[in-house]
């Protein structure tokens, strides 16, 4: 039904690039998070890869990585800490710049792989879903149904997955 998305989507990622990724962010990867990767190291950076909601792409180990130190470079004090963003927070779908994404919260405790939203104008929002599967699961159903998933109605443009 989007040939163009699925053909978007890169190979498995290697072993060694999750250990350098996880070295770059100070954290061990959750679970489920090393699991997609394992599955699919990111899509391509094209607008068939781009075939999640806001027009953002699953994110290879080292996006993952090089875009979680660029934001936690950006944390200026103890009071964003958390709420703008956090060192553990692994994004693993972001939009052409960045600018927002989704994330698993990789902080040790109650919330560990619960999966958040980022918006650069506003911060992270935790706990949007339980976790990764939940993640997918809403995700499938919102395109098998064809209902909103954060705001936006999936779509096939030019066989590929877009959402409005």
């Amino acid at each position: 039904m989007a040939p163009h998305s699925r053909a978007a989507l890169r190979p498995p990622v290697e072993p060694s690039a999750i250990a350098v990724a996880q070295e770059r962010t100070g954290t061990a990867f959750p679970e489920e998070l090393t699991g997609l990767l394992a599955l699919h190291d990111g899509a391509e950076d094209t607008d068939a890869g781009a075939f999640l909601p806001g027009d953002a792409r699953l994110l290879s180990a080292e996006e993952a990585g090089v875009l979680s130190r660029r934001l936690s470079g950006s944390i200026d004090s103890d009071e964003v800490l958390g709420v703008w963003w956090h060192p553990q927070w692994i994004p693993f779908s972001a939009n052409h710049d960045g600018a927002t994404c989704y994330f698993v919260d990789a902080r040790p405790g109650p919330g560990c792989g619960e999966v958040g939203y980022f918006f650069m104008e506003s911060g992270g929002e935790c706990g949007r879903w339980p976790s990764l599967a939940a993640f997918a699961e809403n995700l499938a159903g919102a395109v098998e149904d064809i209902t909103k998933m954060r705001g936006c109605l999936p779509c096939i443009k030019d066989d590929a997955l877009t959402w409005r």
